[in-house]
């Protein structure tokens, strides 16, 4: 959000502190300040000059946090924030509302969606005539944006300046009366902006009695738009349900500065200070217009909400000691109310304060005002005896043995493509369901481990997974332990595996073994089992550690078995061959076969090839084994 330093200075008699300075106030005790820029002034002939002096500008991109986003939209919301965190008083900026006039319209109003709309005002204004003022295009060109026409100039002018969102439709093109209502089947709007939109029956739109007008607190539409030759109007100022404009907002793929401050829960109480204040700009532009009755459906007005609180409280809270004279400055400055009974002070919070709501609230506004560089760091005590979570010291016993063992850790994707816990907003079209078990990705994990064995130097793979797995009943916590290689190891492996599993925890752990993939559910177990006391962790080494990435390319696996003299050492033989091998060798030579036969020892070994960079063929690989045979030759051995 973009922020006027000269707009916001025109709310304090006293100088504002300078633009950097300010700024670092503003970071450390309201919202980020993401860029500070210096304006250009357009003169009327098209060139640009620099405001200096007196006529510079900044103007500070303001990234304002969702909790506060309920009144900071705006010029107003911040000279509210910086009146508070610097102390400097604010001016109470107020325009002159224009006379009511009769006027030749009757507006009727018709409110058929009451729980997405809390407020609708309205009100004619006829005999309008549109006057160019040089302020308002200052204004709007330091917010960056481009001049319509008065009208709709006013319009975001007040918005910037109040927070409050506002339209207004070209009264002569408007068919009968404003009629709030959720959008027909079939019914179509295009909007400012010449977008065709499909409507249907979860779009709120603001109606006239033949068609949509606008997308209620999100855009308006062609239909009813204000032009340069526009003379008669009815404004429109409104609240709307905050999630409803969130979720349409984004289901539409329209989001616009309205709907920006609707989604925030933006005070109702807005709506009449954005009448007012449109109103009083047009009466500025043109004092002959006439101004009809503000029509104000309000039928549930915002209450002002009292909260019982201790300034004991508030310094315990902060960890700092503060007197209740600070206390009580910090909201006046935030313009809270207190009412004094005792040790407890009721407050009052404005009404548009929509972010005050529990005590910590309140101790966070006294913190802001502090300044949080001014509260003493201190560590929270400690008790001797740290409490250790009963599942994570299960799980991590469980890691420890099986890692012990020689098995690896996997972690699989909790997404799947069928099931019965569907997502709402799923990442891709096979991850709609969350997953029940953790077989079946595991299954493809041992099958991929098991293929890429060899560049381990492994022949099988031996790994394992603790993972959640969701069912309509909840979350659960299950195991699965998978051994992929010779078949009849591979069973004695996972057997035994599970034997071990049990033997740590002292009972039976049940589960299901098939295709080679064992699963069981732990919470079972770990409810059968006693609280943890003391636990002794082993913290890995601090020292820096290199890691080189892996290949993402295929790798070629070849065996050589060579016969040797019984006095040749494999040492000697696997250092031949890897002098010869090239670069290209990832892993090897590895013995994996010896034995003797009349007086010459038989030795296997093995290589596995891999390019970082591309894929090997077998021609290049097969050149180099040439060359180790070539080499193995001439030390008088024979290749098998």
């Amino acid at each position: 959000m973009k922020i006027s330093y000269t707009w916001l200075q025109s709310y304090f008699e006293e100088k504002l502190p300078e633009p950097e300075k300010l700024a670092e106030r503003i970071t450390f005790s309201f919202a980020e300040i993401e860029s500070i820029e210096t304006i250009e002034h357009t003169e009327r002939d098209g060139t640009k000059t620099t405001r200096n002096e007196t006529e510079k500008d900044y103007v500070f991109d303001i990234k304002v946090l969702p909790d506060r986003a309920c009144y900071a939209l705006s010029h107003r919301g911040v000279a509210y924030e910086v009146s508070a965190i610097t102390g400097l008083k604010k001016k109470e900026v107020e325009y002159h509302a224009p006379e009511v006039k009769k006027v030749a319209r009757e507006l009727i109003i018709q409110i058929k969606a009451p729980e997405l709309c809390q407020r609708y005002m309205a009100r004619v204004v006829e005999n309008v005539t549109q006057k160019e003022m040089s302020w308002v295009k200052e204004h709007l060109e330091a917010m960056g944006q481009r001049s319509i026409n008065p009208i709709v100039d006013g319009a975001n002018i007040v918005m910037f300046d109040r927070g409050q969102p506002l339209h207004a439709f070209d009264a002569d093109k408007v068919e009968g009366g404003i009629i709030v209502r959720m959008a027909r089947k079939g019914e179509k709007i295009v909007t400012l902006d010449n977008r065709e939109v499909n409507l249907d029956e979860s779009v709120l739109v603001i109606a006239d009695e033949k068609s949509p007008l606008a997308i209620a607190g999100i855009k308006g539409g062609k239909k009813a738009e204000v032009t340069s030759a526009t003379k008669n109007l009815i404004l429109e100022s409104a609240s709307f349900n905050a999630s409803y404009i969130r979720k349409t907002s984004e289901r539409l793929g329209i989001r616009t500065d309205a709907s920006k401050r609707y989604e925030n829960r933006y005070s109702s109480m807005f709506a009449s200070k954005g009448m007012g204040d449109f109103s009083a700009y047009l009466f500025e532009m043109d004092k002959s217009a006439s101004f009809g009755e503000i029509t104000d459906w309000y039928p549930n007005p915002v209450q002002e909400k009292k909260i019982s609180i201790s300034p004991d409280y508030i310094a315990k809270k902060l960890g700092a000691e503060l007197t209740l004279d600070f206390i009580e400055e910090s909201f006046g400055r935030l313009l809270i109310k207190v009412e004094k009974k005792g040790s407890e002070w009721i407050l009052t919070p404005p009404v548009w304060r929509a972010d005050l709501i529990i005590l910590e609230d309140i101790s966070e506004e006294v913190g802001r005002i502090l300044g949080y560089d001014k509260i003493p760091s201190t560590l929270p005590p400690v008790s001797a005896v740290a409490e250790i979570p009963k599942s994570f010291y299960y799980e991590w016993k469980i890691r420890e043995a099986l890692v012990g063992i020689g098995f690896s850790e996997v972690m699989t994707s909790s997404f799947c493509e069928k099931g019965s816990v569907a997502i709402e907003k799923p990442l891709a079209e096979d991850k709609k369901y969350a997953r029940e078990n953790l077989r079946g990705s595991f299954e493809k994990a041992l099958k991929m481990n098991a293929l890429n064995a060899p560049l381990f130097g492994q022949d099988e793979a031996l790994i394992f997974e603790i993972g959640t797995i969701f069912t309509k009943d909840g979350e659960r916590t299950a195991l699965a332990i998978g051994v992929a290689g010779p078949k009849k190891r591979s069973a004695g492996v996972l057997e035994a595996t599970i034997k071990e599993v049990s033997e740590l925890f002292g009972t039976g752990v049940g589960g299901e073994t098939k295709n080679g993939v064992y699963e069981c559910m732990l919470n079972d177990v770990f409810e059968k089992l006693p609280e943890p006391t003391t636990w002794n962790i082993s913290i890995p080494s601090a020292e820096n550690q290199t890691f080189a990435p892996y290949s993402l390319y295929p790798f070629i696996v070849r065996d050589i078995a060579l016969f040797v003299s019984s006095d040749t050492t494999q040492e000697s033989v696997a250092s031949v061959i890897r002098e010869n091998a090239g670069d290209f060798v990832v892993r090897g030579p590895v013995l994996f076969d010896e034995f003797e036969k009349e007086g010459k020892k038989s030795l296997a070994f093995r290589l596995v090839f891999q390019s970082p960079e591309r894929t090997l063929t077998d021609e290049e690989v097969n050149a180099v084994m040439k060359t180790v045979y070539d080499a193995i030759v001439q030390k008088g051995w024979e290749i098998r």
